[in-house]
């Protein structure tokens, strides 16, 4: 049986069509006045955006349906889980600073109205293990500790491409989003025997070596470049041997590193913040095509611990960047504007979000265009945000073969509810605007001086002409005078 899926575009005229009020409409449309009970503890889990990136969920899209849960008696909080490092300067990976980075996107209680926390702690290492009952690849995994106290999620995500799970919508944001670094590990099979990093030729020592003459790494078209080390600088075999906390790694004078597993935890921060980008540490070249699998796989685990039953998703399908909120930037989007999606199930919420993006223009100049994928039904999540081309229906069909949800869906067109119904509060048609404040305007002094020219000063054929603008080319930086 098809799954619903509720649905508006992005096109607004009026504060009835703007994007909020369409996600509050749809929510009402789906029935969330029986979803939510007086009294729910009621999470809403979204990502709120790597330090760099400004293109993810805004706060404001979140805000109104927090306000629409605590009008149906829900106590709401925002929560996520910290991230593994993906980098020497990661923004997420421990709790304070995840809440400064959140608090700079406009992600805090002062503006969201309620609570903001993280479900695994302040290294994420509070969590619980979690059966995965009909995974693909996975068995159990690991779950931040604090959803557990939720009696209803609500999942709001930012609809994009994603360089692991192909796209980045409903079942990522719980696949990846709910899962303890512990379960993030194990999600991205990381600390898998014959794929991850315990397998033996997973570590390249002469990288390492070459490593100890460098300072950084040039990321170029080509391909990773080392940047030379000057004398007295720390070296990149110097920040990598850093990163183990149970020190495994020694080196000689002559920079001979060597790596002794038997104290090695795989805890991934050696891998995870430099390792990887280095060269010094490798996965298994087919571990990147099982990635949205094991999302799925992760997700489901997650939705059955928390009761499949409790849950409703909201998709913004907007700046549909190639790639996810994780990232320290973002690239120009590929695909206009489309819309917000509403269902009970993250499967079909998902699917009608890429088939959207299947059927519709590209954005001129995008990567789209860039690796010749401007026509519709190119699969353009496949081709441009995975670097391996893994398939974009992966995520989908493990999903159902999971039990998910169905990739079937009936695609349900809502219209915008009474303008009257968005007011900003306190203001209702019996307490206007004009009725609170009008009282501030009596008795003013509005006398006007003659505060205008007798004449006009420029014609109508001078102020719409076009002006003139840029004089010859445009000039790289370096060439400057």
């Amino acid at each position: 049986m098809p799954s619903k899926v509720y649905y508006m575009n992005d096109r607004a005229s009026g504060l009835r069509e703007s994007t909020p009020m369409k996600a509050l409409k749809l929510c009402r449309d789906a029935g969330i006045e029986n979803f939510i009970k007086p009294g729910d503890k009621v999470c809403f889990k979204v990502h709120m955006g790597e330090w760099g990136n400004s293109l993810n969920l805004r706060p404001h899209w979140v805000r109104v349906l927090i306000d629409e849960v605590k009008r149906l008696g829900g106590i709401p909080t925002v929560m996520d889980c910290n991230t593994v490092p993906t980098g020497n300067y990661s923004g997420r990976a421990d709790k304070a600073t995840h809440l400064r980075v959140a608090s700079g996107h406009g992600f805090n209680e002062e503006t969201l109205g309620c609570p903001v926390d993280i479900a695994d702690g302040d290294y994420g290492l509070d969590d619980v293990k979690v059966q995965v009952p009909h995974g693909v690849f996975l068995d159990h995994t690991w779950m931040g500790k604090k959803y557990t106290e939720f009696d209803k999620f609500i999942v709001v995500s930012h609809f994009k491409g994603h360089s692991q799970g192909v796209y980045g919508g409903a079942i990522k944001n719980m696949g990846i989003g709910m899962g303890s670094k512990h379960g993030k590990i194990a999600t991205h099979f990381y600390a898998h025997p014959e794929r991850g990093l315990p397998r033996p030729d997973s570590f390249h020592p002469d990288r390492a070596k070459e490593c100890a003459k460098a300072v950084g790494i040039a990321r170029l078209p080509t391909g990773n470049v080392l940047i030379p080390a000057k004398e007295g600088e720390m070296t990149l075999l110097d920040q990598w041997m850093e990163c183990c906390p149970n020190h495994c790694f020694t080196r000689d004078e002559n920079d001979n590193v060597t790596w002794d597993r038997t104290n090695c935890n795989y805890c991934m921060l050696c891998h995870c913040t430099l390792g990887q980008f280095s060269g010094i540490t490798t996965m298994h070249e087919s571990l990147p095509a099982l990635w949205p699998t094991l999302i799925a796989d992760a997700a489901t685990g997650y939705v059955n611990a928390c009761g499949k039953d409790n849950f409703l998703f909201v998709n913004y399908c907007f700046d549909v960047t190639p790639i996810c909120d994780c990232a320290q930037f973002h690239d120009r989007p590929m695909i206009p504007n489309l819309g917000t999606f509403v269902s009970y199930d993250p499967v079909a919420v998902d699917m009608a979000c890429l088939e959207a993006c299947e059927a519709a223009s590209i954005v001129p100049g995008s990567k789209a265009e860039d690796f010749g994928f401007a026509d519709p039904n190119t699969d353009r999540f496949t081709n441009c945000s995975s670097p391996n081309k893994v398939s974009q229906w992966c995520q989908i069909n493990s999903a159902v073969f999971n039990g998910l949800g169905s990739s079937e869906y009936e695609l349900i067109e809502s219209v915008p509810g009474p303008e009257v119904d968005y007011w900003c509060k306190p203001y209702t048609p019996e307490n206007t605007w004009y009725m609170v404040n009008r009282d501030a305007f009596a008795h003013q002094n509005f006398e006007y001086d003659k505060f205008y020219l007798d004449e006009q000063q420029l014609s109508n054929e001078e102020l719409f002409k076009r002006p003139s603008g840029m004089v010859g080319d445009i000039i790289p930086i370096d060439q400057v005078k």
